[in-house]
């Protein structure tokens, strides 16, 4: 039984940047998978401005398989934050993790009606202030809260800048090819010997994913960003 929100979903989404998502929205849940007691979704969306959050690990060793990406651990670390503190307000709240992702929840559909972005021609959610350049996580909760909705303006309508950028033309007035696309999880042979050829690997495991439709972007391309440390005085 859905009970009465002890918050309100400005407070919940200010309270997803508060923990350190750059910016969250409101969805309604779609899936007959999820629990009875979902009412909503809570579309949290952090920024990967720096090529390191999108490496991935495939790592082999003593007969077993290991496969890590930073930004998956950093938005279901956060998002766990999140739930926890949703609890503490007298929500029931469920994170999202990406082994139930694709069973659970469509992210890009529902960061789309969360009002967090557009669907892009490169078939990724853009941005207004990242452009491209971000990665959403989720937190199912059993308040009733109304959809944040799409945005009202189309800002990817006169732009082809990602299309052209594709190597392998996986992009174009055609949509999106996914056996074209370099970044393909599970290639066949011929795919996995261009990745071999195409692909970064900053270290002897890891890969970087092929990214030429997102750095093509000239949304969010000019944000400032720094290199930090807390250096003790």
């Amino acid at each position: 039984m859905s009970q009465v929100a002890s918050l309100s979903p400005q407070e919940a989404k200010a309270l997803a940047v508060q923990i350190g998502f750059d910016a969250a929205g409101i969805a309604s849940p779609h899936s007959p998978a999820l629990p009875a007691w979902v009412r909503s979704v809570l579309v949290c969306m952090h920024a990967t401005l720096d090529d390191a959050y999108d490496y991935e690990m495939f790592i082999e060793y003593d007969g077993r398989r290991k496969w890590h990406k930073p930004i998956y651990t950093l938005l279901e670390s956060l998002a766990f934050r999140l739930a926890e503190a949703l609890r503490a307000r007298g929500l029931q709240a469920m994170v999202l993790t990406y082994e139930d992702s694709l069973a659970l929840i469509d992210l890009k559909r529902a960061a789309v009606e969360a009002g967090l972005g557009i669907l892009g021609k490169n078939n990724v959610v853009v941005t207004r202030r990242y452009g491209p350049r971000v990665r959403f996580g989720a937190v199912f909760v059993d308040a009733e809260w109304p959809a944040d909705g799409k945005l009202l303006d189309y800002f990817c309508s006169s732009c082809t800048l990602c299309w052209k950028a594709c190597p392998t033309k996986a992009l174009g007035p055609w949509g999106f090819v996914r056996e074209r696309c370099i970044a393909e999880f599970a290639p066949a042979p011929a795919m996995a010997a261009l990745q071999d050829q195409m692909e970064h690997h900053p270290t002897p495991h890891t890969r970087r994913q092929c990214t030429a439709c997102l750095t093509a972007c000239p949304i969010g391309s000019k944000l400032s960003t720094n290199f930090w440390r807390d250096v003790q005085r």
